[in-house]
């Protein structure tokens, strides 16, 4: 295994009347490191620990934007240098 993999995060943005228990849907999700609320133009981050673009993607489609107040999302990637 690397010593620093790649990670991701994803920036949640909610539908309108969202309720505060929206972003449940994704407790115990393994892939997912951290999940965070956020103030400003995104109202949550998730943390993941990412493998490969195409998992991730396919992460994102199947686990996040499935869920059905989401309205948007943003992804960015990192890798740790030391």
């Amino acid at each position: 295994m690397e010593k620093h993999p790649w990670q991701a995060w994803v920036w949640v943005k909610w539908k309108a009347g969202t309720p505060t228990t929206a972003w449940e849907m994704w407790n115990g999700n393994p892939t997912i490191a951290q999940a965070w609320s956020t103030q400003g133009d995104w109202d949550c981050c998730l943390w993941l620990n990412a493998s490969d673009h195409d998992k991730l993607e396919e992460f994102v489609w199947k686990h996040v934007r499935s869920n059905e107040w989401v309205d948007q999302t943003r992804v960015m990637w990192a890798k740790r240098w030391w």
